[in-house]
């Protein structure tokens, strides 16, 4: 697999110089002066030690006016190349060439890291036209108090020339700057394991926050940003999961099985209350995934106590779901083994009370280490769950156990291929997902829910507005408004 890479910065910071240093070989194109000599964006594929490199060189970023016609080309050309690649990038390089570090550039680290990858993909920063400095690190040292202060946070750095010319020297400074550059390439996250740095923003507010991240971090105008969010809210949306299922089914450990490596921790079979979730991030065949692990029913039916305490739950729960976007598909989680009425109505609480019967069901079964075929568990027991009235649209069967024997290492390797195949076939192009506008996505799941409660009746509204409003932080006009509907017959 290539390494991508993007190159990016202000006009005139040398980035093709820096592909054809890297590469080597004079393979980009090279302007003579200040002008954009990259007008969109330019791929070169070239080999360094052994590892094939696909870098994409893009327009320069100047610091025009705001509001002028051609301050948000390069932007626009950015998204461009966002929306046109079909593969991972592993790496930005960011380069500049002034002596301090410019406000341009602090805009541009914030488009690609705060906007683009969400903190995703790491950058690294590289200081051109450096063969007047008696060291060309000095560059990084003059500098980093500014980085520091502006948190910029960069995987590596390099200060360089692409320069070869004559006298004593000159070709070893093009050489330690060439090596210098591969370096940074050890940076890159591999295709294969996924290491995501904690978000600048929450994963789920980029949808609500972009014109404010554009304009905070990235120096454009609001009418700028406007432009600009309208042009690429396709582009940040990511398929959103909702992970349920009886607490010791093992989701947890399939979040680990998907990301190939621990991002959870496993509890211990402590139980949380219904509806408590948490949101996971990382990457599966080539796409970003959130995954909401949540808690669900441990019993067929819950009683009034249990029904307000998930309250404040389903509120986070529904809030969250609603700031990123909706739901795209629903992974029920099974223990291999019966059936039984709590994972009917765990279903039920999810498929048909959550979403409304609107979202797809892929299921993993799991616990199936001791079966010498896991998927025959399927083939005895998918008669049954169709008996039950559950819909699913595909199906993984599982052991997400990481013990060190070679037999369930063997089964755990296969059941990693087996989840992501399902994922792939499933979870395309974030499509058009389930959604509502929050209060009248809590009342009608509330209502629903109320037909688990033992009895039939729910708890007094008194109650419900109390935990609305003091829990959930909502105004008491919203609650009423919440109850209200709650109140109102089908």
């Amino acid at each position: 697999m290539p390494l991508n890479i993007i190159i990016v910065g202000e006009t005139g910071a040398g980035k093709s110089s820096i592909i054809n240093l890297l590469a080597d070989s004079d393979v980009a194109s090279v302007s003579s002066d200040v002008d954009a000599c990259t007008k969109a964006f330019a791929e070169y594929k070239f080999t360094v030690d052994s590892t094939e490199i696909c870098a994409y060189d893009t327009m320069g970023f100047s610091s025009a006016h705001v509001d002028s016609l051609s301050r948000l080309v390069p932007y626009e050309k950015a998204c461009n190349l966002i929306q046109s690649l079909k593969k991972k990038i592993n790496l930005v390089f960011l380069c500049t060439n002034k002596d301090k570090l410019s406000i341009t550039t602090q805009h541009v680290y914030h488009l690609f890291n705060d906007f683009f990858f969400d903190g995703t993909v790491p950058i690294v920063l590289v200081a051109t036209y450096r063969e007047k400095e008696s060291a060309m690190d000095g560059w990084w040292g003059r500098n980093l108090k500014d980085i520091n202060k502006f948190r910029l946070r960069f995987a590596g750095h390099a200060c360089v020339t692409a320069l070869r010319s004559r006298g004593s020297g000159a070709d070893l400074r093009y050489q330690q700057s060439r090596n210098a550059l591969i370096q940074l390439l050890g940076t890159a996250t591999p295709d294969n394991k996924v290491v995501l740095a904690t978000p600048v923003y929450p994963l789920f507010n980029r949808l609500a926050d972009a014109t404010g991240i554009l304009t905070e971090t990235c120096g454009l105008s609001s009418k700028e940003a406007g432009l600009l969010t309208r042009k690429v809210n396709p582009l940040l949306r990511i398929a959103n999961i909702v992970l349920f299922g009886e607490t010791g089914v093992g989701k947890t450990s399939v979040i680990n099985l998907i990301a190939g490596h621990e991002i959870a921790s496993v509890s211990s079979g402590v139980r949380g209350c219904t509806l408590d979730s948490k949101e996971y991030r990382l990457a599966a065949n080539e796409s970003h995934l959130r995954i909401f692990d949540t808690v669900g029913l441990n019993s067929p039916t819950v009683n009034q106590g249990d029904y307000l305490h998930a309250i404040k739950k389903a509120y986070k729960l529904i809030d969250a779901l609603n700031r990123a976007g909706g739901v795209d598909l629903l992974l029920f989680c099974m223990r291999g083994g019966r059936l039984n009425e709590a994972q009917l109505n765990n279903y039920r609480l999810f498929q048909e009370y959550l979403c409304e019967k609107k979202v797809p069901v892929a299921i993993v079964v799991t616990h199936l280490e001791q079966e010498a075929n896991m998927e025959q568990w399927w083939a005895d027991n998918e008669e049954d769950l169709r008996n039950f009235k559950i819909d699913f649209i595909g199906h993984a069967c599982v052991t997400a156990i990481n013990k060190n024997t070679h037999l369930f290492k063997d089964k755990l390797d296969e059941s990693r291929q087996t989840v992501l195949r399902l994922l792939r076939t499933h979870v395309h192009e974030p499509g058009t997902p389930f959604f509502m506008e929050t209060d009248k996505w809590l009342s009608a799941f509330l209502k629903k829910m109320g037909y688990l409660i033992r009895g039939g009746n729910l708890p007094k509204m008194r109650a419900i507005r109390e935990k609305l409003v003091e829990e959930c932080r909502i105004s008491k006009e919203r609650a009423n408004a919440i109850i209200e509907e709650l109140q109102r017959r089908e």
